[in-house]
């Protein structure tokens, strides 16, 4: 079972990086387009897109680590209590440690979803700065 969540959390980290990646190469083919002056119109009507699709990602993506921080808590009480009618009595510090190592792989899969989320957040101030960035240039090109 453990070999089993090791691969989810691998194959979470590679489908996330993955995500990032597609972004990141649409992201700087619109900040192509907009250093060259290259279809304003069509690099505007992108940039709304991508931002929209982005926003959306963030709520899906914040509602995944809402359920994460669900699920650590949960699991974190119970093997609380599991070490706390253990057999060998522990200190806090000790039970805290062997509930930690417990929940490790649930903390590592609410970390990937943070920094997606942090990528995401990046991403959309990114095509924010270029709507304004389309703007100005439409603007300017209009004197």
């Amino acid at each position: 079972m453990a070999l089993d969540i090791k691969e989810r959390i691998s194959q979470l980290d590679e489908y996330l990086s993955k995500q990032r990646e597609d972004w990141t190469g649409k992201i700087k083919d619109l900040a192509h387009d907009l250093k060259l002056g290259n279809n304003l119109e069509e690099v505007s009507a992108f940039t709304l897109s991508y931002r929209q699709v982005l926003v959306e990602q963030l709520a899906t993506m914040g509602n995944k680590i809402r359920s994460q921080k669900t699920v650590i808590d949960k699991k974190y009480k119970d093997k609380w209590i599991e070490y706390y009618s253990f057999d060998y009595k522990l200190t806090d510090k000790q039970r805290e440690k062997f509930v930690e190592a417990d929940i490790a792989d649930d903390t590592h899969i609410l970390e990937l979803l943070q920094t997606q989320k942090s990528f995401i957040e990046g991403s959309v101030k990114t095509l924010d700065n270029m709507g304004f960035a389309i703007k100005n240039r439409l603007d300017i090109s209009k004197i």
